[in-house]
Protein backbone atom coordinates (compact mmCIF):
# COMPACT_ATOMS: atom_id res chain seq x y z
CA UNK A 1 0.00 0.00 0.00
CA UNK A 2 1.68 3.64 -0.74
CA UNK A 3 0.76 6.75 -2.36
CA UNK A 4 2.33 8.49 -5.54
CA UNK A 5 5.78 9.52 -5.39
CA UNK A 6 8.47 12.19 -7.31
CA UNK A 7 11.17 13.58 -5.98
CA UNK A 8 11.08 16.71 -3.65
CA UNK A 9 11.77 15.83 -0.16
CA UNK A 10 8.37 15.58 1.62
CA UNK A 11 9.26 17.08 4.39
CA UNK A 12 9.53 20.00 3.17
CA UNK A 13 6.06 20.32 2.35
CA UNK A 14 2.37 23.99 0.29
CA UNK A 15 1.60 25.62 -2.61
CA UNK A 16 2.26 28.13 -4.29
CA UNK A 17 2.35 31.73 -2.40
CA UNK A 18 -0.42 33.93 -2.15
CA UNK A 19 -0.73 36.72 0.34
CA UNK A 20 -3.90 36.41 2.39
CA UNK A 21 -4.63 37.91 5.97
CA UNK A 22 -4.56 34.82 8.60
CA UNK A 23 -5.34 35.25 12.39
CA UNK A 24 -6.48 38.49 13.11
CA UNK A 25 -5.97 40.40 16.02
CA UNK A 26 -9.27 39.61 18.88
CA UNK A 27 -8.58 43.69 19.83
CA UNK A 28 -8.89 45.01 16.50
CA UNK A 29 -12.72 43.58 16.61
CA UNK A 30 -15.34 46.41 17.40
CA UNK A 31 -18.25 44.33 17.92
CA UNK A 32 -19.33 40.78 17.32
CA UNK A 33 -20.57 41.53 13.48
CA UNK A 34 -20.42 39.76 10.26
CA UNK A 35 -18.42 36.73 10.53
CA UNK A 36 -16.46 35.07 8.09
CA UNK A 37 -17.54 32.46 6.22
CA UNK A 38 -16.36 28.68 7.13
CA UNK A 39 -16.99 27.01 3.91
CA UNK A 40 -14.90 28.67 1.54
CA UNK A 41 -11.60 26.09 1.26
CA UNK A 42 -9.45 27.12 -0.98
CA UNK A 43 -8.69 23.33 -3.22
CA UNK A 44 -5.25 24.24 -5.15
CA UNK A 45 -4.18 21.65 -8.04
CA UNK A 46 -1.76 19.48 -5.72
CA UNK A 47 1.66 18.20 -7.17
CA UNK A 48 2.79 14.81 -7.77
CA UNK A 49 3.50 13.00 -4.34
CA UNK A 50 6.56 12.65 -3.17
CA UNK A 51 8.96 10.37 -1.07
CA UNK A 52 12.80 10.95 0.27
CA UNK A 53 15.59 8.99 -0.44
CA UNK A 54 14.56 5.62 0.64
CA UNK A 55 11.16 5.56 -0.63
CA UNK A 56 9.58 6.69 2.52
CA UNK A 57 7.78 9.98 3.63
CA UNK A 58 8.83 10.87 6.99
CA UNK A 59 5.88 11.48 9.44
CA UNK A 60 4.73 13.34 12.48
CA UNK A 61 4.98 12.97 16.25
CA UNK A 62 4.51 9.09 15.40
CA UNK A 63 6.64 9.74 12.00
CA UNK A 64 10.29 10.23 12.89
CA UNK A 65 11.02 14.15 13.61
CA UNK A 66 14.76 15.14 12.89
CA UNK A 67 15.90 17.44 15.84
CA UNK A 68 18.99 19.63 16.19
CA UNK A 69 19.26 23.09 18.25
CA UNK A 70 17.96 26.80 16.71
CA UNK A 71 17.15 29.94 17.84
CA UNK A 72 13.14 31.28 16.50
CA UNK A 73 10.99 33.67 17.69
CA UNK A 74 7.67 33.49 19.18
CA UNK A 75 4.87 35.59 17.14
CA UNK A 76 2.64 38.16 19.01
CA UNK A 77 -0.88 37.61 19.94
CA UNK A 78 -3.95 36.78 17.31
CA UNK A 79 -6.73 36.43 19.55
CA UNK A 80 -5.90 39.21 22.45
CA UNK A 81 -5.05 36.54 25.39
CA UNK A 82 -2.62 39.59 26.21
CA UNK A 83 -5.91 41.31 27.12
CA UNK A 84 -7.84 38.72 28.66
CA UNK A 85 -5.17 37.07 30.69
CA UNK A 86 -5.93 40.36 33.04
CA UNK A 87 -9.47 39.33 33.89
CA UNK A 88 -10.10 38.22 37.59
CA UNK A 89 -10.15 33.89 37.83
CA UNK A 90 -13.57 32.52 37.92
CA UNK A 91 -14.08 28.62 38.67
CA UNK A 92 -16.62 29.30 36.14
CA UNK A 93 -17.72 29.33 32.78
CA UNK A 94 -16.20 32.11 31.79
CA UNK A 95 -13.18 31.57 33.46
CA UNK A 96 -12.95 28.27 31.95
CA UNK A 97 -13.77 30.05 28.64
CA UNK A 98 -10.63 32.69 29.09
CA UNK A 99 -8.04 29.85 29.70
CA UNK A 100 -9.18 28.10 26.44
CA UNK A 101 -8.61 31.24 24.51
CA UNK A 102 -5.48 32.28 25.60
CA UNK A 103 -3.89 28.26 25.02
CA UNK A 104 -5.17 28.74 21.65
CA UNK A 105 -4.04 32.05 20.60
CA UNK A 106 -1.04 31.36 21.66
CA UNK A 107 -0.98 28.26 19.63
CA UNK A 108 -2.00 29.85 16.86
CA UNK A 109 0.53 32.94 17.10
CA UNK A 110 3.49 30.73 18.03
CA UNK A 111 3.02 28.50 15.44
CA UNK A 112 1.87 30.66 12.39
CA UNK A 113 3.71 29.85 9.46
CA UNK A 114 5.81 32.33 8.45
CA UNK A 115 5.69 32.15 4.86
CA UNK A 116 2.10 31.69 4.53
CA UNK A 117 -0.33 33.47 7.09
CA UNK A 118 -3.14 30.63 7.05
CA UNK A 119 -0.40 27.97 7.80
CA UNK A 120 0.99 26.64 10.90
CA UNK A 121 4.24 24.92 11.58
CA UNK A 122 5.43 21.96 13.31
CA UNK A 123 7.39 23.23 15.96
CA UNK A 124 8.55 26.55 18.20
CA UNK A 125 11.41 27.38 17.61
CA UNK A 126 11.11 26.65 14.28
CA UNK A 127 13.90 24.26 13.21
CA UNK A 128 16.38 24.42 10.27
CA UNK A 129 15.35 21.16 9.15
CA UNK A 130 11.49 21.22 9.95
CA UNK A 131 9.42 21.62 7.54
CA UNK A 132 7.75 24.57 5.65
CA UNK A 133 4.30 23.47 7.18
CA UNK A 134 3.00 20.86 9.85
CA UNK A 135 2.07 17.68 8.86
CA UNK A 136 -1.93 17.44 8.29
CA UNK A 137 -2.26 15.13 11.62
CA UNK A 138 -1.19 18.71 14.21
CA UNK A 139 -2.81 20.46 11.50
CA UNK A 140 -6.62 18.37 12.15
CA UNK A 141 -6.33 18.64 15.74
CA UNK A 142 -5.34 22.48 15.79
CA UNK A 143 -8.82 22.76 13.92
CA UNK A 144 -10.39 20.37 16.41
CA UNK A 145 -9.24 22.80 19.25
CA UNK A 146 -10.59 26.11 17.69
CA UNK A 147 -14.09 24.71 16.29
CA UNK A 148 -14.84 23.68 19.87
CA UNK A 149 -13.62 26.32 21.45
CA UNK A 150 -15.84 28.38 18.78
CA UNK A 151 -18.95 25.99 20.27
CA UNK A 152 -18.11 27.11 23.88
CA UNK A 153 -17.67 30.70 23.22
CA UNK A 154 -21.47 30.53 21.32
CA UNK A 155 -23.08 28.73 24.28
CA UNK A 156 -21.56 31.55 26.44
CA UNK A 157 -23.92 33.93 24.48
CA UNK A 158 -23.14 37.77 24.96
CA UNK A 159 -20.92 37.55 28.20
CA UNK A 160 -18.50 35.60 25.83
CA UNK A 161 -16.84 38.10 23.97
CA UNK A 162 -16.74 38.53 21.01
CA UNK A 163 -15.93 35.43 18.73
CA UNK A 164 -14.98 37.14 14.96
CA UNK A 165 -11.62 36.57 15.27
CA UNK A 166 -12.03 32.91 16.59
CA UNK A 167 -13.52 32.89 13.56
CA UNK A 168 -11.91 33.75 10.91
CA UNK A 169 -8.58 31.62 12.61
CA UNK A 170 -10.86 29.01 12.30
CA UNK A 171 -11.77 30.03 8.24
CA UNK A 172 -7.86 30.08 7.78
CA UNK A 173 -7.74 26.46 9.59
CA UNK A 174 -9.51 25.38 6.88
CA UNK A 175 -8.03 26.91 4.13
CA UNK A 176 -4.84 25.43 5.25
CA UNK A 177 -6.25 22.02 5.23
CA UNK A 178 -7.32 22.31 1.88
CA UNK A 179 -3.83 22.19 1.06
CA UNK A 180 -3.13 18.64 1.94
CA UNK A 181 -6.15 17.40 -0.63
CA UNK A 182 -4.85 15.50 -3.51
CA UNK A 183 -7.60 14.81 -5.75
CA UNK A 184 -5.73 12.36 -8.15
CA UNK A 185 -5.36 10.06 -4.89
CA UNK A 186 -3.07 7.66 -3.58
CA UNK A 187 -2.31 4.16 -4.19
CA UNK A 188 -6.33 3.28 -4.52
CA UNK A 189 -7.03 6.38 -6.82
CA UNK A 190 -8.95 7.94 -4.47
CA UNK A 191 -8.92 11.79 -3.16
CA UNK A 192 -8.06 12.04 -0.17
CA UNK A 193 -5.06 14.33 2.34
CA UNK A 194 -1.76 13.54 2.06
CA UNK A 195 0.51 14.05 5.12
CA UNK A 196 2.42 17.34 3.96
CA UNK A 197 2.12 19.90 1.69
CA UNK A 198 4.90 23.15 0.75
CA UNK A 199 4.98 26.26 -1.12
CA UNK A 200 6.90 24.35 -3.74
CA UNK A 201 5.23 20.70 -4.66
CA UNK A 202 1.76 21.33 -3.20
CA UNK A 203 0.05 18.46 -1.38
CA UNK A 204 2.83 15.47 -0.91
CA UNK A 205 3.90 12.48 1.59
CA UNK A 206 1.61 9.33 1.91
CA UNK A 207 -1.83 9.26 2.23
CA UNK A 208 -2.90 7.97 6.42
CA UNK A 209 -6.52 6.74 6.53
CA UNK A 210 -6.33 7.61 10.38
CA UNK A 211 -5.56 11.42 9.01
CA UNK A 212 -8.40 11.46 7.13
CA UNK A 213 -10.39 9.72 9.44
CA UNK A 214 -9.89 13.06 12.10
CA UNK A 215 -10.66 15.11 8.93
CA UNK A 216 -13.79 13.94 7.90
CA UNK A 217 -14.99 13.67 11.27
CA UNK A 218 -14.33 17.34 12.03
CA UNK A 219 -16.19 18.07 8.86
CA UNK A 220 -19.11 16.41 10.46
CA UNK A 221 -18.88 17.36 13.99
CA UNK A 222 -18.45 20.97 12.52
CA UNK A 223 -22.04 20.52 10.31
CA UNK A 224 -23.51 19.27 13.61
CA UNK A 225 -22.61 22.03 15.82
CA UNK A 226 -24.26 24.64 13.52
CA UNK A 227 -27.22 23.12 12.49
CA UNK A 228 -25.97 22.29 9.07
CA UNK A 229 -24.42 25.98 8.30
CA UNK A 230 -20.46 24.97 8.42
CA UNK A 231 -18.81 22.26 7.55
CA UNK A 232 -18.06 19.82 4.46
CA UNK A 233 -20.63 17.06 4.49
CA UNK A 234 -19.97 16.24 1.03
CA UNK A 235 -16.32 16.17 1.47
CA UNK A 236 -16.87 13.55 4.49
CA UNK A 237 -19.03 11.34 2.66
CA UNK A 238 -16.32 11.26 0.09
CA UNK A 239 -13.42 10.44 2.78
CA UNK A 240 -15.57 7.37 3.40
CA UNK A 241 -14.98 6.81 0.16
CA UNK A 242 -11.27 6.74 0.59
CA UNK A 243 -11.57 4.29 3.64
CA UNK A 244 -13.06 1.80 2.34
CA UNK A 245 -11.01 1.18 -0.23
CA UNK A 246 -8.33 1.20 2.72
CA UNK A 247 -9.87 -1.91 3.60
CA UNK A 248 -7.61 -5.01 4.10
CA UNK A 249 -9.49 -7.71 1.88
CA UNK A 250 -7.26 -10.27 1.51
CA UNK A 251 -8.34 -13.57 3.88
CA UNK A 252 -5.47 -14.96 4.24
CA UNK A 253 -4.20 -12.24 6.50
CA UNK A 254 -3.81 -12.87 10.00
CA UNK A 255 -7.22 -11.51 11.64
CA UNK A 256 -8.50 -10.82 8.10
CA UNK A 257 -10.51 -7.17 7.81
CA UNK A 258 -9.49 -4.08 9.21
CA UNK A 259 -8.44 -0.96 7.80
CA UNK A 260 -4.55 0.05 6.91
CA UNK A 261 -2.77 3.03 9.03
CA UNK A 262 -1.30 4.04 5.74
CA UNK A 263 -1.14 3.70 1.62
CA UNK A 264 2.97 3.53 2.37
CA UNK A 265 4.90 0.68 1.30
CA UNK A 266 6.98 0.60 4.62
CA UNK A 267 3.97 0.18 6.84
CA UNK A 268 1.38 -2.86 6.75
CA UNK A 269 -0.11 -1.84 10.04
CA UNK A 270 -3.86 -1.81 10.78
CA UNK A 271 -5.18 -0.14 13.44
CA UNK A 272 -7.82 0.98 15.52
CA UNK A 273 -7.02 4.23 15.16
CA UNK A 274 -7.19 3.85 11.18
CA UNK A 275 -10.21 1.25 11.91
CA UNK A 276 -12.72 2.60 14.65
CA UNK A 277 -12.92 6.62 13.36
CA UNK A 278 -13.97 5.18 10.12
CA UNK A 279 -16.65 3.42 11.50
CA UNK A 280 -18.32 6.24 13.50
CA UNK A 281 -17.46 8.32 10.10
CA UNK A 282 -19.89 5.74 8.81
CA UNK A 283 -22.16 5.60 11.91
CA UNK A 284 -22.09 9.79 11.01
CA UNK A 285 -22.55 9.47 7.21
CA UNK A 286 -25.78 6.58 7.86
CA UNK A 287 -27.23 8.75 10.42
CA UNK A 288 -27.20 12.20 7.82
CA UNK A 289 -27.81 10.32 4.75
CA UNK A 290 -29.43 7.07 5.19
CA UNK A 291 -26.81 5.61 3.69
CA UNK A 292 -27.39 1.88 4.59
CA UNK A 293 -23.89 0.27 3.42
CA UNK A 294 -22.54 2.89 5.41
CA UNK A 295 -24.04 1.18 8.39
CA UNK A 296 -23.03 -2.49 7.53
CA UNK A 297 -19.37 -1.26 7.13
CA UNK A 298 -19.17 0.67 10.63
CA UNK A 299 -20.79 -2.54 12.38
CA UNK A 300 -18.00 -4.61 10.73
CA UNK A 301 -15.04 -2.70 11.37
CA UNK A 302 -15.88 -2.26 14.52
CA UNK A 303 -16.55 -6.10 14.95
CA UNK A 304 -12.90 -6.37 13.50
CA UNK A 305 -11.21 -4.56 15.68
CA UNK A 306 -12.65 -6.06 18.64
CA UNK A 307 -12.16 -9.50 17.51
CA UNK A 308 -8.58 -8.58 16.72
CA UNK A 309 -7.22 -5.67 19.10
CA UNK A 310 -9.49 -5.73 22.53
CA UNK A 311 -7.15 -7.08 24.96
CA UNK A 312 -8.47 -8.98 28.10
CA UNK A 313 -8.26 -6.27 30.17
CA UNK A 314 -10.62 -4.42 28.05
CA UNK A 315 -8.78 -1.69 26.42
CA UNK A 316 -7.79 -1.99 23.09
CA UNK A 317 -4.38 -2.29 21.59
CA UNK A 318 -2.62 -0.30 18.61
CA UNK A 319 -2.15 -2.23 15.67
CA UNK A 320 -1.65 -5.61 14.07
CA UNK A 321 1.23 -6.33 12.06
CA UNK A 322 1.21 -8.50 8.84
CA UNK A 323 2.63 -11.28 10.40
CA UNK A 324 0.46 -11.24 12.99
CA UNK A 325 2.60 -9.20 15.69
CA UNK A 326 0.39 -6.99 17.98
CA UNK A 327 1.49 -3.66 18.99
CA UNK A 328 -0.66 -3.96 22.82
CA UNK A 329 0.02 -0.27 23.29
CA UNK A 330 -2.90 0.91 25.40
CA UNK A 331 -2.93 4.57 23.66
CA UNK A 332 -5.74 6.68 25.08
CA UNK A 333 -7.48 7.74 21.97
CA UNK A 334 -7.91 3.78 20.94
CA UNK A 335 -10.01 3.72 23.80
CA UNK A 336 -12.04 7.13 23.58
CA UNK A 337 -13.14 6.32 19.86
CA UNK A 338 -14.28 3.51 20.13
CA UNK A 339 -16.11 4.37 23.49
CA UNK A 340 -18.07 6.72 21.46
CA UNK A 341 -18.61 4.33 18.72
CA UNK A 342 -20.40 1.67 20.56
CA UNK A 343 -22.04 4.54 21.92
CA UNK A 344 -23.35 5.82 18.79
CA UNK A 345 -23.87 2.34 17.39
CA UNK A 346 -26.51 2.00 20.47
CA UNK A 347 -28.05 5.07 19.51
CA UNK A 348 -28.77 4.46 15.95
CA UNK A 349 -29.56 0.16 16.15
CA UNK A 350 -31.03 0.11 19.91
CA UNK A 351 -28.94 -2.93 20.20
CA UNK A 352 -27.81 -3.09 23.97
CA UNK A 353 -24.76 -4.82 23.31
CA UNK A 354 -23.41 -1.55 22.27
CA UNK A 355 -24.22 0.04 25.55
CA UNK A 356 -22.82 -2.69 27.38
CA UNK A 357 -19.89 -2.52 25.21
CA UNK A 358 -19.45 0.89 25.81
CA UNK A 359 -19.71 0.76 29.54
CA UNK A 360 -17.43 -2.07 29.89
CA UNK A 361 -14.85 0.51 27.90
CA UNK A 362 -15.59 3.30 30.40
CA UNK A 363 -15.04 0.83 33.54
CA UNK A 364 -11.56 -0.49 31.93
CA UNK A 365 -10.74 3.00 30.89
CA UNK A 366 -11.27 4.08 34.81
CA UNK A 367 -9.13 1.22 36.02
CA UNK A 368 -6.45 1.38 33.55
CA UNK A 369 -5.97 4.94 33.37
CA UNK A 370 -6.91 6.64 36.65
CA UNK A 371 -8.13 9.90 34.76
CA UNK A 372 -9.06 11.89 37.99
CA UNK A 373 -5.39 10.78 39.36
CA UNK A 374 -2.83 13.70 39.31
CA UNK A 375 0.29 12.08 38.30
CA UNK A 376 -1.71 8.72 37.21
CA UNK A 377 -0.99 6.90 34.06
CA UNK A 378 -3.50 9.47 31.86
CA UNK A 379 -1.19 12.08 32.74
CA UNK A 380 1.49 10.07 30.74
CA UNK A 381 -0.63 10.15 27.66
CA UNK A 382 0.28 12.77 24.80
CA UNK A 383 -1.90 15.73 25.60
CA UNK A 384 -3.47 14.79 21.68
CA UNK A 385 -4.38 11.31 22.88
CA UNK A 386 -5.91 12.57 25.76
CA UNK A 387 -7.90 14.85 24.36
CA UNK A 388 -9.36 12.79 21.69
CA UNK A 389 -10.59 10.45 24.93
CA UNK A 390 -12.13 13.05 27.01
CA UNK A 391 -13.76 14.02 23.37
CA UNK A 392 -15.56 10.52 23.39
CA UNK A 393 -16.03 10.63 26.82
CA UNK A 394 -18.26 13.59 26.77
CA UNK A 395 -20.41 12.18 23.41
CA UNK A 396 -20.46 8.96 25.40
CA UNK A 397 -21.95 10.72 28.48
CA UNK A 398 -24.40 12.56 26.17
CA UNK A 399 -26.00 9.35 25.09
CA UNK A 400 -25.87 6.69 28.03
CA UNK A 401 -26.18 9.55 30.80
CA UNK A 402 -23.55 10.37 33.59
CA UNK A 403 -22.02 7.10 34.59
CA UNK A 404 -19.95 7.64 31.61
CA UNK A 405 -18.18 10.33 34.02
CA UNK A 406 -17.00 12.34 30.65
CA UNK A 407 -17.48 15.67 32.20
CA UNK A 408 -16.22 15.38 36.01
CA UNK A 409 -12.96 13.73 33.88
CA UNK A 410 -12.69 16.82 31.64
CA UNK A 411 -13.20 19.64 33.67
CA UNK A 412 -10.39 17.51 36.25
CA UNK A 413 -8.11 16.97 33.41
CA UNK A 414 -8.61 20.83 32.24
CA UNK A 415 -8.02 22.17 35.76
CA UNK A 416 -5.01 20.62 36.64
CA UNK A 417 -2.98 20.93 32.96
CA UNK A 418 -4.01 24.26 33.07
CA UNK A 419 -2.00 24.48 36.78
CA UNK A 420 0.37 21.98 35.97
CA UNK A 421 1.29 21.98 32.24
CA UNK A 422 1.25 25.54 30.73
CA UNK A 423 4.16 28.18 30.76
CA UNK A 424 1.90 31.29 32.67
CA UNK A 425 4.32 33.44 30.54
CA UNK A 426 3.50 32.73 27.10
CA UNK A 427 0.82 30.03 27.74
CA UNK A 428 2.64 27.38 25.70
CA UNK A 429 2.80 23.85 27.06
CA UNK A 430 5.57 22.92 29.04
CA UNK A 431 7.64 19.45 28.79
CA UNK A 432 6.70 19.03 25.11
CA UNK A 433 6.57 14.95 24.68
CA UNK A 434 6.45 15.17 20.78
CA UNK A 435 9.89 16.77 20.36
CA UNK A 436 13.04 17.16 22.69
CA UNK A 437 13.70 21.10 21.17
CA UNK A 438 11.34 23.57 21.74
CA UNK A 439 7.29 22.80 21.36
CA UNK A 440 5.24 20.82 19.17
CA UNK A 441 1.84 21.75 17.71
CA UNK A 442 0.63 18.47 18.92
CA UNK A 443 1.03 18.93 22.54
CA UNK A 444 -0.05 22.58 22.19
CA UNK A 445 -3.18 21.80 19.90
CA UNK A 446 -3.93 18.99 22.73
CA UNK A 447 -4.11 21.44 25.44
CA UNK A 448 -5.85 23.65 23.62
CA UNK A 449 -8.26 21.11 22.77
CA UNK A 450 -8.90 20.16 26.53
CA UNK A 451 -9.54 23.27 27.51
CA UNK A 452 -11.65 23.89 24.50
CA UNK A 453 -13.71 20.48 25.93
CA UNK A 454 -13.99 21.93 29.01
CA UNK A 455 -16.07 25.11 28.02
CA UNK A 456 -18.87 22.97 25.95
CA UNK A 457 -22.76 23.05 27.12
CA UNK A 458 -23.98 19.50 27.43
CA UNK A 459 -26.18 20.04 24.41
CA UNK A 460 -22.59 19.83 22.14
CA UNK A 461 -21.02 16.72 23.42
CA UNK A 462 -23.63 14.36 21.36
CA UNK A 463 -21.94 16.93 18.39
CA UNK A 464 -17.76 15.84 18.60
CA UNK A 465 -15.92 13.57 16.75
Amino acid sequence: MHGPSGEPDPRFPGRGGRTRVGFRDLSSVAHRGATTSLQVPLRPTALPLSTDAAGRAPGPARRPLLLAAAAGAVAAPVLGSAAIAHAAPSPGPAERRRRALAVTDAMLSAFRAESDPDMLQERVPRQPEDPEFSYVWPLSQARAAVTELLAGLDAGGPDAGDASAVEEAHAALIRAQEHYWYPEGGSTGVPGYTAATNSEQGANGDFFDDDNDWIALLEIEQHLLTDGAAGDLERAVELLELLRSGEATDPGLPSPGGIWWTQADWNDDRNTVSTVPAAKLALRVHQLTGDAAALEDALRWLDWTRGALLSPEGLFWDNVKLDGTIDRTFWAYNQGVPLATEALAHEITGDRVHRDRALDLVAAIEEHFSPLEEGGPLDEQPLQFTAILLAGMLHAEALLGARVGGRRTVQAVAERLWRTRRDPATDLVTGSRETDVGTHLLDQAGLARILALATLPRRAWRHLS
